[in-house]
């Protein structure tokens, strides 16, 4: 039945079936979004937002409902909140080039932890050497949690942001978002959830989590390559 779903299954490498196991990395595209997008291109295609004819007046319709779709999908509080990207590295890129160059100043202190992937460390990091703000990490404990007595000795008046991952792509570890939300919000301190790896395996409420920002890709949850989302609350 799966490899009646995903059409790149039903290939054959060594005289034996292939088997995919790299979902951390990219997700295999089922027939049904292969359909859909061939469906857009033979039916469709026209500019989003630019034209008054009737073709694009039908791809921008899909375009929003999309967006309403998505936002509905993490009970966002409406579809204005979902912002389109490239991925879930361009997302945070644009909230560090954006909230974080406007807000954090010298001496500011931003949360990591040493589970995140690069695509949310380099970003903090320019930001970090171009505003004179302080990098701190939460270390590990030796089953791959993070170490939460550490993490809450780290937060303080001069924490601007925490930026963490909900689920690490190498140890599969899950963190406790909504807790680690909860401490940062504590100290007046913005938040960020990398979910490209969670929202694949399990439902994402953002309201319940309390985060600012919550980004992802389309790419590792069955969608096209080079589309991702960047979810901020409104306020």
């Amino acid at each position: 039945m799966l490899r009646d779903q995903f059409p790149i299954l039903a290939q054959q490498v060594g005289g034996q079936p292939l088997t995919y196991l790299d979902n951390a990395a990219t997700t295999q595209k089922p027939q049904a979004v292969i359909d859909a997008v061939a469906q857009y291109y033979q039916t469709t295609n026209a500019n989003v937002h630019r034209a008054s004819h009737h073709l694009s007046a039908e791809a921008t319709l899909r375009f929003e409902q999309a967006r309403e779709k998505l936002a509905r999908y993490l009970n966002a509080a409406n579809s204005r909140e979902i912002i389109w990207t490239r991925g879930t590295t361009e997302a945070i890129n644009l909230v560090a080039n954006s909230w974080g160059l406007s807000k954090l100043n010298f001496g500011d202190e931003i949360i990591l932890s040493t589970l995140e992937h690069h695509a949310n460390i380099v970003p903090w990091q320019m930001v970090a050497e171009r505003t004179g703000a302080v990098i701190k990490v939460i270390p590990l404990l030796e089953n791959g949690d993070l170490d939460l007595d550490a993490y809450r000795n780290l937060l303080g008046e001069k924490t601007k942001l925490v930026a963490v991952g909900h689920a690490s792509n190498t140890l599969g570890t899950i963190n406790p978002v909504k807790e680690i939300t909860a401490a940062a919000k504590a100290v007046g301190a913005t938040v960020l959830i990398d979910g490209a790896q969670a929202l694949p395996h399990f439902t994402v409420d953002v309201q319940d989590l309390g985060c600012d920002f919550y980004v992802f890709s389309g790419h590792k949850m069955f969608a096209p390559t080079g589309i991702g989302v960047l979810w901020g609350r409104e306020s």
